[in-house]
């Protein structure tokens, strides 16, 4: 059985470990719901069982619908089992109506509990309260519709959907469109609100949720925080593009506000490093300079295992993402590391080649611009009007090089406002 994980950074790492001890083949990872999309859709998954952090890298949850729904569309035959960090009915419902059954409800979890998800199948039934209505529907296409033979049932499935719909209304936004509730209505609200007030505080919602059926829910236990890291991803088009230049830059301007920044120097394929040439202390892995942890020359593997360090920031140099073969280009393994980053710039020179590249190969690089800013290299002002009437819906960034990278000149860290997320989700190892 292939297993496919999307989770933060750091988690992946020692829940990969973890699976692995148990014989369990994990095939791929990535650390958001988009670039899980992106990947199914380029038909770069292979897995029989995809196990997803339903709120990850989303704000809203008809975000992670979207997403995980066109997963379900390129991969039909894949099993995703969901992890979500609320009781939210809509949440489970919308979920159960693309297929996707196996949704569990956890804050943290264990080994424990991913070998019981995995050997666990859901079906529709247990789509909280969706059952109900399915069965419902069944039975009066058997016997035929009378909505005075019917009226019992129509009113129990629409108090179930109710149910759900009031709770999920408090948490969601005021909508702006109002209406006068019929008498019906009326009634069951009423009744709805006092089978509320009945309730224990703080278990009918979870009950409902669940089905009321009895899951496996993890225990209680101390979790292993380790912060979530802003992960910077700087790659080009081109080599001689300022890459490295524009990505110590980066680094410089993080490191400069006081918080703990690793910069690696990503390789694809072995070739000497070119950022040793300014260590005064390096120990053949890492040397510290301007503030900056630095990690040359590292493979695909390494960057993984620093991830699970306690940085809370790491700029990763990509270099060259494409590969020219002969009339085509081809994304490597550079280029799925800054798909999966939620952070994305490239460096790119305002030369007429560059451009021309670009404008020649720009629908297999549609891809990479999606998300990605543009820093340009070696231009003036001319040049980055240029750029930007020729990517409007791109947003460029003219870089003021110099000599020395180690300047806050460029301005290139203006996210650096934006608020981290709040941590969702832990795995108890």
């Amino acid at each position: 059985m292939k297993l496919h994980l999307v989770f933060e950074p750091s988690i992946l790492t020692p829940l990969v470990q973890a699976l692995h001890t148990q014989g369990y083949s994990v095939s791929g990872t990535d650390v958001t719901l988009e670039q899980f999309a992106i990947a199914a859709t380029a038909t770069q998954i292979d897995a029989d069982v995809a196990i997803v952090d339903g709120s990850l890298g989303v704000l809203r949850k008809q975000e992670s619908v979207g997403w995980l729904k066109e997963v379900r569309m390129r991969i039909p035959d894949m099993r995703i089992i969901v992890v979500l960090p609320e009781a939210d009915l809509d949440w489970q419902r919308s979920l159960g109506m693309y297929g996707i059954y196996d949704v569990y409800l956890a804050e943290q979890f264990r080994l424990e509990d991913v070998q019981y998800w995995i050997q666990t199948k859901k079906t529709l039934a247990d789509v909280p309260q969706f059952h109900a209505t399915v069965a419902g529907h069944k039975a009066e296409h058997k016997v035929g519709f009378s909505l005075e033979k019917n009226k019992g049932k129509i009113q129990t499935i629409l108090a179930d959907w109710t149910k759900g719909f009031k709770r999920t209304d408090r948490r969601s936004e005021p909508t702006t469109v109002e209406t006068t509730p019929t008498l019906e209505e009326e009634r069951l609200a009423e009744a709805q609100g006092k089978e509320e007030l009945e309730a224990p505080s703080g278990t009918l919602e979870v009950q409902e949720a669940m089905g009321e059926r009895t899951e496996h829910q993890p225990e209680p236990s101390p979790a292993l925080h380790i912060p979530q890291p802003y992960i910077v991803a700087v790659g080009g088009l081109a080599s001689r593009s300022g890459n490295t230049h524009t990505a110590i830059q980066i680094a410089y301007e993080i490191a400069s506000q006081g918080i703990k920044t690793a910069f690696i120097e990503y390789r694809s394929k072995p070739k000497p490093s070119d950022i040793v040439s300014f260590a005064t202390d390096f120990n053949g892995l890492q040397f510290h300079h301007q503030g900056i942890d630095f990690f040359p020359n590292r493979s695909p593997i390494d960057v993984a295992e620093i991830y699970t360090l306690e940085y809370e920031a790491i700029v990763l140099d990509l270099g060259v993402m494409v590969d020219e073969l002969e009339n085509r280009l081809e994304l490597n393994s550079a280029a799925q590391e800054f798909l999966r980053a939620p952070f994305q710039y490239m460096t790119l020179s305002a030369a007429p080649w560059d451009l021309h590249f670009i404008v020649r190969n720009s629908s297999q690089l549609a891809m990479l611009m999606r998300k990605a800013s543009l820093v340009i290299n070696f231009a003036d002002e001319n040049m980055i009007k240029e750029i930007r009437e020729m990517f409007p819906a791109v947003t460029s960034i003219l870089n003021p090089l110099k000599a020395n990278p180690f300047t806050s000149a460029g301005g290139l860290a203006h996210w650096l406002e934006r608020p981290k997320e709040k941590r969702k989700r832990w795995f108890v190892h």
